[in-house]
């Protein structure tokens, strides 16, 4: 069935609730830029459109029957009940019937029909996130399902389609071809900024795209895991992945969590992206997922925008759906462009008195941008040859804590920041940062690097600190060996920030932890919108 007449009788035979075996009430038609989607009564019936792009082939009938098996195959992996059978249609010359299974190879086939069982659609993630019924602990759950997911998944192409060559490959492409929607849906300045980006950072990024790919991080995954995909039913089905490009569905397991955390992002709800990163790091024992995230955002919100561009030019899809999809596709590269413009190499200098959370903001910093953090506890430990979790026990200000041992140690600091930036990759420094010397030497580092510097300086009340402090001693994990006590040293010697220019510095009040990723998000945006340092006065947030 691939002419317009043949294809539009088809879809009118569908709309009839006596065309199916369950006389459903009514049928409801929905689209996307390869499928006519038919929700009839418990069940959903999916029709590929005989349609090629540049990503897919369904033109024949026989490559649509494959795509049919394929979605199949794939998709009970993690939605094993929803997914029933392929069936095909059969022209009777006076109409249109569904066949049967066994009907597959009949010679009057026509098309052939994906039957899904149908979900309950205000258990989808994407409408409760409009509801605001999306808690942590159900994106814990989600997180938790996707690791065993993956771990269960094929890594036979791992390195065919994860190595830094492929990567580079397959992202530049994708947005090569986004080209043509140029001053359509997305502005020259904004692709020529995304395209840099993604450039600038495959290329800095090549050891650690390989090494990934040899780790086995790269797996047949969903390839288009997005909230409306996922439904909060008591199973957790996750289903409609991508059946018809392998190299889409095979992916470092970063770029599959970024598209789920990106489109929680365009939901307005980056604290739970954040918690997805977070919770699926963990559990997944992959410390090193977070510094591809932001670059995988930026390439999926592209792969979105194209996607939703080519929909608004169909021309058998409402004008309505084809307004949305246009406004779909600006937001989407709207949102390409926030990454690109976050993930530019810059310094962002963490400080504060311990126990004020810096460590905290600088791996909520670290998820949102993929920038390497260097935190001074780990290296001051590492110069001293000691093991992280060793309490050295000397007094304050002595042993490993003297002043020539702390010149040691944020001087390594920023010799490692420079390094980073050097490659063009961007650097946190988390540390107290307590004299005027040590910030002055960032700045300067700033200055030689010509990037953005942004000093957050963490604050909490005393009572707080303090609570802290004492936990973290009790629990005796981490590389830090701070205590009460140090806390009165350092609150005493701390020299208030004033030598930093209010461009380069925001105050970040850490108490209470709502909404901390949308405030961190917040003051990266208002530093670093342009390719030089927003002049404004020192915002509180």
């Amino acid at each position: 069935m691939q002419n317009g007449n043949s294809q539009s009788r088809l879809v009118e035979a569908m709309m009839r609730p006596e065309f199916y075996p369950e006389a459903p009430a009514r049928v409801e038609l929905r689209q996307t830029h390869m499928s006519y989607v038919f929700m009839a009564g418990d069940y959903v019936y999916k029709v590929k459109k005989p349609v090629h792009f540049d990503f897919a082939d369904a033109f024949t009938l026989g490559a649509r029957y494959l795509l049919c098996r394929q979605e199949m195959r794939l998709n009970r992996r993690l939605a094993p009940e929803v997914y029933v059978s392929v069936l095909p249609i059969i022209d009777e010359g006076k109409g249109f019937v569904l066949g049967q299974p066994d009907d597959i190879y009949h010679a009057r086939v026509v098309e052939y029909v994906v039957k899904m069982r149908r979900l309950p659609e205000d258990r989808m993630l994407d409408h409760l996130l409009r509801a605001g019924g999306v808690s942590p602990a159900a994106v814990a759950d989600i997180a938790r399902k996707l690791v065993k997911f993956h771990r269960d998944a094929s890594l036979a192409c791992g390195w065919r389609f994860g190595s830094s060559t492929a990567i580079e490959r397959s992202v530049l492409e994708n947005f090569e071809s986004c080209r043509r929607f140029v001053g359509y849906t997305i502005g020259l300045p904004e692709f020529d900024e995304i395209g840099h980006y993604l450039s600038n950072f495959v290329r800095s990024h090549r050891d650690l795209f390989n090494e990934r790919a040899r780790e086995g991080r790269v797996r047949e995954g969903h390839g288009d895991l997005r909230c409306e995909h996922i439904c909060l039913n008591p199973a957790l089905d996750i289903y409609d992945c991508v059946e018809f490009d392998e190299r889409l569905r095979y992916a470092d397991v970063a770029s599959e969590m970024a598209f789920l955390a990106m489109d929680f992002d365009a939901f307005g709800a980056p604290h739970l992206a954040d918690e997805l990163i977070a919770a699926y790091a963990k559990l997944a024992d992959d410390p090193g997922l977070a510094s591809l995230v932001n670059f995988y955002k930026c390439h999926r919100a592209c792969i979105r925008g194209k996607v939703d561009s080519l929909k608004s030019l169909e021309t058998e899809v409402p004008a309505a759906e084809r307004d949305a999809a246009i406004r779909k596709a600006r937001a989407k590269f709207a949102l390409a462009h926030t990454y690109a413009q976050r993930g530019r190499p810059s310094l962002v200098v963490v400080c504060g008195l311990v126990g004020s959370g810096k460590t905290t903001v600088a791996e909520i910093i670290r998820r949102l941008t993929g920038f390497e953090v260097f935190n001074s506890d780990r290296i001051r430990k590492r110069l001293a040859g000691i093991p992280e979790s060793h309490r050295p026990g000397a007094e304050y200000g002595g042993g490993i804590y003297g002043p020539g041992f702390d010149r040691l140690t944020y001087d390594a600091m920023i010799d490692s920041a420079q390094r980073s930036l050097s490659d063009g990759r961007g650097a946190v420094l988390d540390a107290t940062f307590k004299s005027v010397a040590h910030r002055r030497a960032a700045l300067e580092l700033g200055d030689r690097m010509r990037v953005p510097v942004l000093f957050v300086e963490c604050q909490v009340e005393e009572k707080e600190a303090l609570r802290r402090l004492q936990n973290r001693a009790m629990e005796g994990t981490g590389p830090s060996d701070a205590t009460v006590d140090v806390y009165a040293h350092q609150k005493l010697e701390y020299a208030p920030i004033r030598e930093i220019p209010p461009s380069h510095y925001v105050v970040l009040d850490t108490t209470s932890s709502e909404n901390l990723v949308q405030r961190l998000e917040r003051a990266l945006a208002l530093q670093f919108e342009s390719e030089g340092v927003r002049s404004s006065p020192s915002p509180n947030v």
